[in-house]
């Protein structure tokens, strides 16, 4: 009887454990080497410069990595900090807020000293998209620094929200005095650079903002152009300039192309360019984005419907799993792609449903069951030791 009641308990106890949660394991390489040597950038022969392509890492940099005045690439982290704490939806103006009037009577200062700007007046109405659409298209300084006004009260208080949030981008070897750049105390690198514009092109508001190559006055007044003339051209979608004596040309943008139907991201910095102007960096980033797109190339690493993975329930019971599209990597020659498995798949699944993803760099391919996937049976359930 004593027996009888042991595997009785033994037995219950088995079957009202939980089972394992199911988890997605690789059934192909792990990684994907592209032969031949690194490409060889038309880096400029001066200041610092950074490529970077999202879902891959960086294609190259140059110049090393001193910090460096930003000038009105500053405005960056501006746009960052502000549409972080007063979100805009793609399309809307925003709230009003109205221009101090410390913030005209600054203008003739500001024009003396040829500073980029709107030309603010006493209590003008603003809404936050046109205040944005000023401070990254026109560069506008005197926006800058009523935007840190609207949101903290002051260019120091808003200047210790840039730098926390820089902090938390790992922008190490960078400092934010100000929020418009003028002063050459905010400093930066161009690795750091590309850190922001990766976390700021998440933004929809900004991404939308700074693919518009004009800003234009909700008055009915003259657009004026920006000063990213590259924007619809070698796939660039935006990008931020600037310059002051202090920093020289900076230049910091995106550009998306198409390689093989993967949809490729590359993000850069052009900073220190010894020219008149920031067209100076303008003109070096073009030759690196061209170069960098005509660097890439592509393999498939697996055709449409292979079995590339399983689901493994803990218990011995393994599902195959296969990709509902071809597996396209996209690289650069001597570059290695890690390939891998994301995904939270359930206890129990019809055959052919998706239930996680293939990452290749920058492609995501969708897991599908090629059969029904069943939670563990009685029988695994009893005999686990584990």
């Amino acid at each position: 009887m004593a027996v009888l009641v042991l595997v009785v308990g033994v037995v219950a106890g088995q079957l009202v454990r939980p089972v394992p949660d199911p988890t997605i394991d690789l059934a192909i390489t792990s990684s994907h080497a592209f032969p031949g040597q690194a490409p060889a950038l038309p880096w400029p022969s001066s200041g610092q410069s950074v490529v970077h392509v999202e879902g891959l890492g960086t294609m190259g940099s140059s110049g090393g990595s001193a910090p460096t005045p930003t000038a009105s690439v500053a405005k960056v982290m501006t746009a960052y900090v502000y549409l972080r704490e007063h979100p805009l939806r793609a399309g809307e103006p925003g709230p009003v807020m109205t221009v101090s009037p410390q913030a005209a009577a600054q203008i003739p200062m500001r024009k003396q000293r040829g500073e980029s700007i709107l030309g603010v007046t006493a209590n003008q109405r603003l809404t936050q998209r046109k205040a944005l659409e000023a401070l990254l298209i026109i560069s506008a300084n005197d926006v800058a620094h009523e935007l840190a006004r609207w949101d903290a009260g002051s260019d120091q208080a808003f200047a210790a929200k840039m730098n926390a949030a820089a902090q938390s981008l790992g922008m190490t070897a960078t400092r934010y005095t100000d929020p418009s750049g003028y002063d050459s105390g905010t400093v930066s690198t161009a690795a750091d650079q590309v850190k922001l514009l990766r976390a700021a092109m998440k933004i929809p508001a900004f991404a939308e903002i700074v693919s518009k190559p004009a800003y234009v006055p909700d008055d009915g007044g003259a657009e004026r152009q920006g000063g990213n003339y590259l924007l619809g051209q070698y796939g660039v979608i935006g990008g931020k300039t600037g310059y002051t004596d202090a920093a020289g040309g900076n230049f910091v943008f995106a550009a998306r192309k198409d390689v093989e139907g993967v949809s490729t991201v590359i993000v850069g910095a052009v900073m220190g360019q010894e020219s008149p102007s920031a067209a100076g960096a303008v003109d070096a980033a073009q030759q690196l984005v061209i170069a960098a797109e005509n660097a890439l190339v592509t393999a498939t690493i697996a055709a449409k419907g292979a079995r590339v993975a399983r689901v493994d329930d803990g218990l011995g019971g393994l599902t195959p799993l296969r990709v509902a599209s071809p597996v396209i990597v996209v690289g650069w020659p001597g570059l290695t792609v890690p390939v891998g498995v994301e995904g939270e798949p359930p206890h129990q699944a019809y055959s052919s449903e998706r239930v996680g993803i293939l990452t290749a760099g920058a492609a995501k391919v969708p897991l599908e069951l090629m059969r029904e996937l069943e939670e563990p049976s009685i029988v695994e359930r009893l005999i686990r030791l584990g």
